[in-house]
């Protein structure tokens, strides 16, 4: 027998360590589990590991710990839907963990009542309903709520064959110098005419909602006959109860006057921002309309809705829009169930809104209690008295003062999760990530990157690049970054309309900042 060297024989002791532990691992695995076999639905044979029993302790924690996803899966024995995912998207954090996906959201809140403390509601009809005891008790971090339509519904939904599209220009400013940002609202009908070269009358109803002294302008009753548009006076719009509270209970948590100062930009937009949603209600019950999508009014759209409805519809969603940050929920696209589902919502908001309204003090002495003064936020920095409520709900979210529609939606995710808010595909998505991107891969929304690169981009430019705090905007925690390279490319489909594309995704919307929306024309570009 030859003589092993020094090196030799480590080597042949490893190994025998190495057998060794093996052995003893199998050792371990026949102590705890038991193998047993099973003939699988394909006529195939399965190994099952079956664990020994659980203590009682045990299985209440494992129960707790399945029961969101026991929820989802007892709904449908269709193998086809078993494999489709809700619609996590960003929202579902404790699925997602489960699952393997990272979430990119902050956490869901915590108790309601952890923040109620600090609600000073007007009267006890004003009490949040968030703020009762039995929603306080529910709403745990990482506690979601979905319903059981939140997967893929496959057959089981009617599709319909046509649908409506809504805009909302309300407010004194409609009309503006051209090529000037300042209050206008008029780009709204280059977007109208963006869409309809997707979405013709026969597929899809277009009203747009106008305040009463511009319904019945020559220009725009010319336009509306030219591209079949059907054209809404905003006091033929009800008034509800969700909307007249909202009147009542609104007030300013960091002034925002986008297009220009603040005494030349919009000096609405932090009403207007949150009014539409309830005018957008208020019609959509008064017709009864289902499967409604909005966009604001510099959104340019490169799809039909029809193709693109489905499946969001499929997935059994309420409200569903582009999630840009875990700062906020953009809504520059809002598909909308039916009337039901977006009252809930507004109906939230307003729930938020009248937690602070008795800070409206514009002196420091007389801050009255449950209200925080700050100098951020307000008008012209001179200090302002907000409630401590609104501002734990921003803290969490590190956006400091600032509340809004984006905000707002935010923290409504937050208190409700998926089953009352879903999100667009709009960042290079995992499979099982978005039940919306599972059924069409390779198609995203802007969620405001690419608008604002190129839109805020010097025309004529061979390689656009905006200006350096937009440059910025995009590092700040953005789901996806377009920064180049590569650049947007503009590729022209069979019907010769220009669409745009970045790397393998085709862009269904940009969200023009720059109001320039004429130089993102599928036809005819100012600047192609």
């Amino acid at each position: 027998m030859p003589v092993l060297g020094r090196q030799q024989q480590r080597k042949v002791y490893r190994l025998k360590c190495l057998a060794a532990m093996m052995l003893v691992a199998f050792a371990m695995l026949g102590i705890i589990f038991e193998m047993s076999f099973e003939i699988g639905d394909d006529g195939g044979t399965k190994v099952i590991l079956t664990a020994e029993p659980k203590t009682q302790e045990e299985e209440e924690k494992e129960e707790k710990r399945t029961t969101v996803v026991d929820e989802v899966e007892r709904e449908t024995n269709s193998k086809q839907a078993a494999k489709q995912s809700v619609a996590f998207g960003p929202e579902a954090i404790g699925v997602l963990g489960k699952l393997g996906v990272s979430s990119k959201l902050p956490e869901r809140l915590q108790k309601g009542s952890s923040l109620c403390s600090q609600c000073v509601p007007k009267s006890t009809l004003d009490v949040p309903s968030f703020c009762t005891q039995t929603e306080s008790e529910t709403r745990q971090a990482n506690d979601i709520h979905f319903e059981s339509n939140q997967r893929v519904l496959t057959d089981q939904v009617s599709i319909p064959t046509k649908y409506t599209m809504i805009y909302v220009a309300i407010g004194s400013s409609l009309h503006g110098v051209s090529g000037s940002a300042g209050g206008r609202q008029d780009y709204v009908f280059e977007a109208i005419k963006q869409w309809r070269l997707f979405n013709p009358p026969s597929e899809c109803h277009v009203i747009l909602v106008v305040s009463d002294e511009f319904a019945t302008e020559a220009a725009i009753v010319s336009f509306s006959e030219t591209h079949s548009v059907e054209i809404v006076s905003e006091k033929d719009i009800p008034l509800t109860p969700f909307y007249e509270r909202y009147l009542q209970v609104f007030y300013i948590q960091g002034y925002m006057h986008p297009g220009g100062s603040r005494k030349t930009g919009n000096k609405d937009f932090n009403r207007l921002v949150m009014q539409r949603f309830h005018v957008l209600h208020s019609l959509i019950k008064q017709r009864r309309l289902e499967h409604v999508v909005h966009t604001e009014n510099d959104i340019m759209v490169y799809a039909r809705w029809a193709d693109l409805a489905p499946p969001i519809i499929k997935c059994g969603m309420q409200l569903a829009s582009t999630f840009a940050s875990p700062k906020g929920v953009i809504p520059s696209v809002v598909y909308i169930k039916d009337y039901k589902a977006i009252e809930h919502m507004i109906s939230f908001v307003n729930d938020l809104l009248s937690c602070g309204e008795k800070c409206l003090s514009k002196s420091k002495d007389n801050c009255p209690a449950g209200c925080t003064w700050t100098s951020e936020g307000s008008e012209a920095r001179s200090g302002g008295c907000l409630p401590a409520f609104g501002i734990s709900l921003n803290k969490a979210l590190k956006i400091g003062t600032y509340a809004n529609d984006m905000t707002y939606l935010l923290n409504y995710w937050q208190f409700y999760g998926s089953a009352k808010l879903s999100a667009l595909p709009a960042w290079e998505h995992q499979p099982g990530e978005n039940c919306i991107y599972d059924q069409r891969p390779n198609e995203i929304y802007d969620l405001a990157s690419f608008g604002q690169w190129y839109s805020f981009s010097p025309p004529g430019m061979k390689n656009p690049k905006p200006a350096k705090q937009y440059v910025q905007a995009m590092k700040k925690g953005r789901f996806l970054d377009p920064s180049p390279p590569p650049y947007l490319e503009w590729k022209v489909d069979g019907e010769g309309r220009r669409v745009p594309w970045w790397k393998t995704y085709k862009i269904l919307s940009l969200h023009i900042h720059g109001k320039n929306l004429e130089r993102f024309r599928s036809i005819d570009p100012l600047d192609p």
